[in-house]
């Protein structure tokens, strides 16, 4: 079986998690990837955790490199030199370190695709930074949700600004690949992974410049809570309209009607109580159980897998996810293809195991093609996407594709409202600009406007035949469609992938379940918090002691969004190449899973979980929030290696700490950490965050405010990457929106028109997408089949 990226060569010659992690994705789907390594090996080979069976073996390194080969490189010498620049030449794609300029493969192969990834980038206010991932996650806004309010907020675990900084450098290579089959060249693809954490938080920025108003860790803005059963945690979402249902599943009839539940403002205001009441009831129950019962009556739940369980799992094993290659371990896919299957060829390669040729890197014969295409045009323009999906991931997939041009066709029911619109709920002021829901709220939600930038609005009620059949037109003229409700939902509306490609042979169909579209657990809802609870993250990020924590309302709502748009793109490669389409399976829990692999590899092989212990790791110490002045004010520290403790104690005024016994090296500073925090708390309670985190990297020294809303969107280094975009909106007036983190040299992508207002284009669909003639628009526009306002049920 043939593979969606045959025939392409690329030079892995990075030496960052995110680097590798992209050149991984390409070689899983056929790239023929070449590792180039120092002498002394990559960096990544000596990154913690270890294998126990094998100790030399930096499970790290074997989750990123697997299917590719290694070749061994001095850049020091002539030779080495001129090796490189023939595999440069003879290069489709080529991944480089920071300090190599991407101009020079430029100038050496013109129709090579260049990435470079850093954490601030080339230029800018922040390049000097140092940014481990806790800076990183700081300074998105994304920590600042994160924990109890009062008390330290916590980063996320693992190294999820490079992994998401190399899932976007895909997105920016395959959009690139895309361009270049009709023009014939590269360009450079550059990503900040600070930027691209930043894309990823949920958008209380975007309500800040609605509203002014700052999200903070005391705002209860989800129904959520956890109960701890038998065998572990589980989260239980009690949404109004599944009151019954809940006291019905957890066998508590009782309180539906009682006074302290029985209305939702109360029931709110009780929240505690009424987890107890559960806990009570739960706690000697199996925890799967407890989420079956619950799933079965439609309430949103999931359990808190520990990493060492999900070489167990029965969902994960009912799905053969886990594999082996060169009898080790590997991680499933991150999504299917089913076409063009992942193969994983070898795993991770010993260290110049290839000796090169440089005849054998001959450049390809290509030269820049005639195109009648713009060279003004965006890299997917002509592209025609429509998008069935509602809150986050399936339109951020969307999103990414009409960033880059797609013309991306929001298809909404009137009695099934994309439910960030917020049309269901009571207008709440703080979602709207300038507190005013308006006459259409469903317009002027922060939520839905943040996320469907670029694109066009067409109601189809799909419960009427007239609505079916005008959106079998539309797939007739489309080349995607991305859907993210439950598997089924496409075969209930007789638009399975059979029945789609009999109306558009060559269509590219993408769904994302939670879970994937087979397993014990396909069929349950779910929402990015359960998602992340379902991945082993959760169960990783904790208080000492405490329950599992989630990243913010929703991450893993993103990270399915790009990997969808990935997955999209890579079929969307292989389509230009040998002219067929196919289907697209993204199972969310396991795409992210991937962001985590080393963890997840090390406790199927051990049988233990790594202990949560707040933002504290092994390899560092001060890693750390510390209060700053002002409530709820925080600052990231982490001194990442023994010279920076030095400089961080010089620079705080206590040189002499450096060499105090308590605190001379890393294991005495593990071992007297809580005293260590005490004195460095004592200095920044009283000082501004962001002062302490400028005065510390100008020392040499990992440190940065814990970033709220209104600093995102005052952010010097954001501004200068120019991630917002003013646009005016007919009903929200004129703001600046949050961008995507994904840079091209050449056919870079851009925000060009704001979110659309519901049904606004209905007419444009009708009349210049179908061409249907007058009569048809007026019947088809009438009656129950289109709307411009919500149903009353919507």
């Amino acid at each position: 079986m043939s593979k969606a990226l045959d025939g392409l060569r690329v030079v892995d010659f990075s030496d960052t998690l995110a680097g590798q992690f992209c050149a991984r994705l390409l070689a899983d789907f056929g790239a023929e990837v070449t590792l180039i390594e120092p002498p002394e090996g990559s960096p990544i080979r000596r990154m913690p955790p270890f294998s126990l069976a094998d100790p030399a073996l930096s499970l790290r390194f074997w989750h990123l490199n697997t299917g590719k080969k290694s070749v061994v490189i001095d850049r020091t010498s002539a030779g080495g030199q001129e090796t490189l620049e023939a595999m440069l030449c003879g290069a489709d794609i080529a991944l480089l370190p920071e300090d190599f300029d991407p101009e020079k493969v430029m100038h050496l192969n013109p129709a090579c695709i260049a990435v470079c990834i850093s954490a601030f980038g080339c230029d800018g206010p922040l390049k000097e930074w140092r940014g481990p991932e806790i800076v990183l996650q700081a300074l998105s806004g994304m920590m600042n949700n994160n924990g109890a309010y009062g008390r330290e907020p916590l980063y996320g675990v693992g190294e999820r600004a490079s992994f998401a900084a190399g899932q976007a450098a895909y997105i920016g290579i395959m959009t690139a690949l895309h361009e270049r089959h009709s023009s014939g060249l590269g360009q450079i693809v550059a990503i900040d992974a600070a930027e691209t954490a930043a894309a990823m938080c949920f958008p209380y920025v975007m309500r800040h410049i609605y509203n002014g108003s700052i999200h903070t860790r005391q705002d209860q803005t989800i129904p959520a809570g956890q109960v701890k059963c038998r065998d572990g945690w589980v989260c239980i979402w009690i949404y109004n309209h599944r009151w019954r249902a809940v006291c019905t599943a957890l066998d508590l009839l009782p309180l539906e009607t009682d006074p302290r539940f029985s209305d939702p403002q109360v029931r709110r205001a009780n929240w505690d109580t009424l987890y107890e009441i559960i806990q009570d009831k739960v706690a000697n129950w199996p925890a799967e159980d407890l989420v079956d019962r619950l799933q079965k009556a439609q309430v949103i739940a999931a359990k808190a897998y520990r990493p060492s369980e999900q070489i167990h799992n029965r969902h994960l094993n009912g799905r053969h996810y886990w594999e082996k290659v060169e009898d080790r371990l590997i991680l499933g896919p991150p999504f299917r293809l089913s076409a063009t299957p992942r193969v994983v060829r070898s795993g991770a390669p010993a260290l110049g195991a290839l000796k090169i040729d440089p005849a054998v890197w001959e450049p390809k014969s290509r030269q820049p093609r005639q195109s009648s295409r713009s060279s003004q045009l965006p890299p997917l323009d002509g592209l025609r996407v429509i998008e069935i999906t509602t809150a986050w991931a399936g339109p951020m997939a969307g999103r990414v594709l009409a960033y880059f041009g797609a013309q991306s066709i929001h298809v909404e029911s009137p009695n099934r409202v994309n439910s960030w619109r917020l049309n269901k709920e009571r207008p709440n002021p703080i979602n709207f600009p300038d507190g005013e829901p308006g006459s259409r709220p469903f317009d002027r939600s922060f939520l839905f406007n943040s996320q469907n930038v670029n694109k066009l609005s067409c109601i189809l009620n799909l419960k009427t035949e007239e609505g079916r059949s005008t959106l079998r037109r539309l797939v007739a003229v489309a080349d995607i469609l991305i859907c993210n409700f439950r598997p089924g939902t496409l075969a209930k509306l007789g638009l399975d992938y059979e029945s789609l490609t009999a109306i558009k042979p060559d269509i590219i169909v993408a769904e994302l379940p939670a879970f994937g579209g087979s397993g014990p657990m396909s069929g349950y809802a779910a929402l990015g918090p359960t998602m992340e609870m379902a991945t082993g993250m959760s169960a990783m990020m904790a208080y000492p002691g405490g329950q599992p924590e989630n990243s913010g309302p929703s991450y893993l709502d993103p990270i399915g969004g790009f990997n969808a748009a990935a997955a999209i793109l890579t079929a969307l490669h292989d389509r230009d190449r040998t002219g067929r389409g196919q289907y697209v399976e993204v199972p969310q829990v396991e795409a992210a899973m991937q962001f985590i692999g080393a963890e997840l590899l090390l406790a199927a092989e051990s049988g233990v979980d790594p202990l949560p212990d707040g933002n504290r790791v092994a390899n560092m110490s001060p890693h750390d929030a510390f209060r700053a002045r002002g409530e709820d004010q925080w600052v990231v520290i982490a001194a990442e290696n023994q010279a920076q403790w030095q400089a961080l104690c010089s620079a705080i005024g206590h040189p002499g700490l450096a060499t105090d016994p308590r605190f001379s090296d890393l294991a005495a500073r593990k071992r007297h950490e809580t005293e260590l925090t005490a004195i460095l708390s004592e200095w920044t309670a009283v000082r501004n965050k962001h002062a302490v985190a400028r005065l510390l990297q100008y020392a040499g020294v990992a440190a940065a405010p814990v970033a709220n809303a209104a600093d995102v969107a005052s952010s010097t280094y954001l501004a200068h990457r120019g991630f917002f975009t003013e646009l005016d909106h007919p009903d929200a007036g004129r703001h600046r929106y949050p961008g995507l983190p994904i840079h091209l040299s050449r056919t870079p992508g851009s925000q060009r028109r704001p979110a659309p207002q519901f049904g606004g284009d209905n007419r444009y669909v009708l009349e210049d997408i179908l061409a249907l003639p007058a009569l048809e628009i007026a019947r088809v526009s009438a009656g129950d089949v289109m709307a411009t306002v919500p149903f009353p049920d919507g």
